[in-house]
Parts: structure tokens; sequence; C-alpha cells
């Protein structure tokens, strides 16, 4: 038994007699296999706690946005007088029949996050009562979560067997690495390397050959695979995307990152050797690494060099990273490949995510592991599938979705202007000019920084060398982009200043990832009531009592008339009496 394993067998118990059955009577190495077994096992549970999880706070945010008129019902069934049929609570996870709200179920954003998390379920209808596709929402919620209760469904199971190739890859890998750390990588002082004795009978120190030193090389390239391999790995449980394909597709980047770093360990197995030639090369009177130290050639053929055991993690960690940059980088050098434009690399880079208000640096990270990464993708995100995905809010969400489309619509440097305007959303935007309570002055001051040139249009201007033309008095004109912005701005106000702001308005607020939030917004909304309008002494007294009033007395209307209704239904129920089975009049043949 190796030596590393003797405190485990020495702990006695269970890890014991673990680690003696299956050194001893399956002749595996025992590391190796434990840490292969438990990877795709705990990232499976993970999927599925995550699942559970996630499934419980849709249902939480359905109930938690119902309109007020459900909650008065809800309050009026958990409260029922006795005699009365039970009703359940429709807020426990046992509840039936449970009155949503409609308008928020029925969005297609809602859809798509709870179908994200059940559409790969074969869900079996209950033996009683509804059918699945009968019941509501929460109905639902709540029999998924009843029926997948324990972990190891057969749909864990289809993803388990998917990742064997997984599993067998890593167990080869970490054995091998395994290998490589007992026997001190390769090192010429090692324990595993066995004196040899010539012809002479001689003993002569063993020094690791080439397979050797390929082994070392691989299996250290293996273990910065693997590392990046279980970044992704979590990061696809943290969004639910673990699939049989997340296995796959891993197993082949490992096998081809560690081919790829034996590939250039046999290819260059002195890098210093070549840079110091280099350097001999471009320096007149250097000395190279070779007539420094003579004999320095056979020495690297008996041992690897110290670089390669960080270069070949490091490989391992970013080999896609690794082969695209080779393959940018000489892509100059082949004609026949469809080159790059990169002229505008010094306009086009991406707006990072601390531009937006309340977001910082361990905000952006906990973001970047739901695949957002920079303004665009936050303001194109669904606002209901990141509030279930991650520990915010719901109306922080909001917030910054929309605090982004506003920035990634005009640009970084017109939305901190606007910003210091007091105008922070896509919304505060379109209250301003389109609003039925605003006035002409907004419309001029908003439209003058809508048409303001920026350092980008300048810097667009002058790489493309492109002009933008003007047309004065039927006469065309080039002109650079300060001046062109400012004969736009001139040529809004000849006309009617205020629709041609309301205009542009309109063109740039009708992405459809905008109404999609503006529909959330109206949605939500609705569920807070009209009082949420405004306080009570920024409206009319008056006008605020009569609708409480008609918000009452509709609330009322709608509970007595569910009341006539139930107790009808239990009326029929009662007087309804159990039909005897009449016996079949016998048939009198016709003479």
């Amino acid at each position: 038994m190796d030596t590393s394993l003797t405190w485990l067998t020495a702990a006695g118990g269970i890890f014991g007699l673990v680690v003696t059955f299956i050194e001893n009577f399956l002749g595996l190495d025992a590391i190796a296999l434990l840490l292969t077994i438990m990877t795709p096992t705990l990232l499976l549970y993970a999927r599925h706690e995550v699942r559970l999880r996630r499934l419980r706070s849709i249902k939480d945010f359905l109930m938690s946005f119902s309109t007020n008129t459900i909650r008065a019902a809800d309050d009026r069934k958990i409260g029922a007088a006795n005699g009365a049929a039970p009703i359940t609570n429709p807020k426990s996870p046992g509840s039936a029949g449970t009155a949503i709200n409609t308008r928020l179920t029925n969005n297609p954003s809602f859809e798509f996050v709870k179908s994200k998390y059940i559409s790969d379920l074969h869900v079996r209808d209950p033996a009683q009562g509804k059918t699945f596709d009968q019941m509501n929402d929460i109905e639902q919620i709540n029999w998924i979560i009843k029926s997948i209760g324990r972990f190891g469904s057969r749909n864990d199971w289809k993803i388990f067997l998917s990742a064997f190739g997984f599993v067998l890859l890593c167990y080869f890998g970490f054995s091998a690495l395994h290998q490589t750390l007992i026997c001190g990588l390769g090192a010429n002082t090692s324990n595993c390397l066995q004196p040899t004795v010539d012809a002479a009978g001689t003993q002569t120190a063993e020094i690791y050959g080439n397979w050797g030193q390929l082994a070392v090389i691989g299996s250290l390239a293996f273990a910065g695979a693997f590392v990046a391999a279980i970044r992704n790995f979590v990061r696809s449980v943290a969004v639910f995307d673990l699939s049989p394909y997340t296995f796959l597709r891993h197993t082949a980047e490992i096998v081809a990152s560690v081919i790829f770093t034996i590939v250039l360990f046999a290819v260059f197995r002195d890098p210093m050797s070549y840079i110091t030639d280099l350097v001999a090369t471009i320096v007149p009177g250097a000395t190279t690494a070779n007539s420094a130290t003579p004999g320095a050639g056979n020495a690297t053929g008996e041992h690897i060099q110290p670089i390669w055991f960080g270069l070949a993690p490091l490989l391992g960690l970013i080999p896609q990273s690794a082969t695209k940059f080779l393959l940018i980088k000489f892509q100059s050098l082949i004609n026949w490949i469809k080159t790059t434009d990169d002229r505008f690399v010094s306009v086009t880079k991406i707006v990072s995510l601390d531009i937006i208000d309340g977001i910082d640096y361990e905000t952006r990270f906990r973001l970047e592991e739901c695949g957002i990464y920079d303004v665009q993708n936050l303001a194109t995100y669904n606002p209901i599938m990141l509030h279930i995905e991650s520990p915010f809010g719901i109306y922080q969400v909001f917030d910054w979705i929309a605090q982004a489309q506003l920035c990634h619509i005009l640009g970084p440097e017109k939305f901190l202007i606007f910003r210091e305007l007091n105008i922070r959303t896509i919304f505060d935007l379109e209250r301003a000019i389109n609003s039925k309570y605003s006035v002409k002055a907004f419309d001029e001051i908003c439209s003058g920084v809508l048409m303001a040139s920026t350092s980008s249009m300048r810097e667009t201007v002058r790489i493309s060398v492109t002009k933008p033309v003007a047309v004065d008095d039927g006469k065309a004109q080039a002109m650079e982009a300060d001046a062109y912005c400012l004969w736009a701005r001139n040529r809004m106000m000849r006309d009617d200043d205020s629709a041609a702001t309301e205009h542009v308005l309109r063109w740039i607020a009708d992405d459809l990832h905008v109404r999609r939030l503006r529909r959330l917004w109206l949605d939500i909304s609705a569920s807070l009531g009209d009082e949420s309008n405004a306080l009570p002494d920024g409206i009319n007294p008056d006008e605020l009592a009569k609708k409480r009033e008609e918000q009452k007395a509709a609330e009322k209307k709608a509970n007595e008339e569910q009341e006539e209704r139930e107790k009808e239904e239990r009326r029929k129920a009662e007087a309804q009496p159990v039909q005897p089975v009449q016996p079949a009049e016998p048939i009198t043949p016709t003479p």
C-alpha cells in the first residue's frame, strides 16, 4: 500500500475499510477513485438542490405579487367558519385550487423561467384529482417538489451515465497525478527511481526517460484542465445549465489540453534556451545557454526544466485561450484565412458593470457567475430569472436592468450625463419626455443630451475617414462629428421639436428587452395597487377615499360571489341522490 494512504488506514473505521478494499481487492488507486466518483456525484446533488430551492423561490414570487383581491380571498379562506367546506391555505405547500395572478403567470418572461426548471422532467399525473396540465402554476410546482423530493431520480441517473467518459478520464488522470506527486515530479532524487547496473557491474542512478517525462507533464496538464472544468461545472450549476453535453464537452477539452501540452513539451523541452538563443541573434556578443554551460544540451534530456512545472498546468488551465491566441497572431502570415478588422477596437470596448449604480466588484463577480459580463448582457437579461438565480431582490434587479438598458442604448457618456440630471433608468427618460405631464422645456433639455456628440463618435469618424453629410438649403456638405450633431439639433428645432424628441424616444425604447421589462414593471405595479402611485399628500384626498371605497366594494362583491358559488356547489353535492341502477327491460320480439 502506498505510504500516502497509511494515515487513512490508521484512522480506522469506514475510511480504513474503504481504502483497504480498494487497494487490496480491486487493485485500484483509492484516492483517484474517490475523487473521480465524488466529483460528478456532488455536482448532480448540487444541481438537484438548486432546482428544488429555485422552484420554491418561483412559488414565493408568485404568491408575493398576487393581487389585493386574491389576498383578501385568501384571508377569508384561512378563517372560514366551522361547518364550511375545508379550504387550504393557498400559501401552504399542499395548497390546491389556489387563485394566483394570471396576468403575471401568462407573461412569457415568467414562463421561460418556470420551463427552465421543469422542461427536462417527466412528471406523472397524480393518482386522484386534477391532471398535471389542469393544475395552475403553484399546484404544478408543489407537485413537482413532492415528486422529485429525493436525490437520485431517473433524470439524475441519465446525466451520471453520460459522465462515464469523464469519470474514466479523471481516474487515469488522478492516478497519474498521484504517482507524479509521490515520485517528486520526476526529480533525480525520487524514490521511484531504481539504480541500474551496467555491463561492468557499476550501479548508476536511473533517470526519467521520455515516457516518464511525458507522464509527468501530462498529469500536470490534467490538473490544470480539471481545475478549469470544475470552474465551468460550478458556473453551470449556478445557472442550472449542467447537462450531458457539459460533461462531454469538458471531457474533450481535457483530452485536447493534455495532448496539446505534451506536444509542446516534446518540441520545446527547454524553452529558456530558445529565448537566450533568440536574444543572442538580436544582441551581438550575447552568451547563449549552451555556450555558457557545456553539456547542457545533454542535461535537458535527462530531467524536466523547472519552468514546465508551472507552464504545464497553465496550458491545461487555459487551452482554448492559448490556441486562439496563436491562431490570431498567425492569421497575418496566412493570406487565405479571413482576418479580423481590428481598426475600431478602441471604440468598441465593452462597458463594465461598475458603471451601474449599486454594483461593486463583489456584486459584479456574482453576476459573472450568471453569465453577465457587461452592460449589454445585463440589459437583455430576464429580470425574474436573475432574481431567482441570484441573492438579489426583485426591485434591485429591476433597477439595475433599467439602468443598463439606458446605458446600453445611449452609451456611457450620455448615460452619466442623464444620471446627473436625475434620469437614471430608461423609464425615467420615458417619463421625462413622453409623459402627459411633461413640458416642452424637458423635451429640449433631453434632446440636447440625446443629440450631443461623444468622444466615441469623434474617434469613429476619424478612424473610418467617413464624415456624415448634412443638407442645408438644397446643398449637401460633409461635416465633422460636432458640427453634424449641432446641425441635427437645429434641424429638429425647425419643425416640431417635442414631436421629434418623442420620436427619438419611441425608437430607442422599442427594443424587445425594453418592452419585456416594461410589461413586468406594469404587472408588478398592478399587484401593488393604486395606493402605491403617490403618498396621500400628493393626490386629492377625496379621490383617494373614493378609490378605497370602490376597491373595498369590489373586493366585498367578489368575496360574496365566491361564497355563493361555494355554497351552491355544496348544496348540489349534498342534495344529489345516488341513482340506482335500473334493470334493463326485456326486448319483445317483433312478430
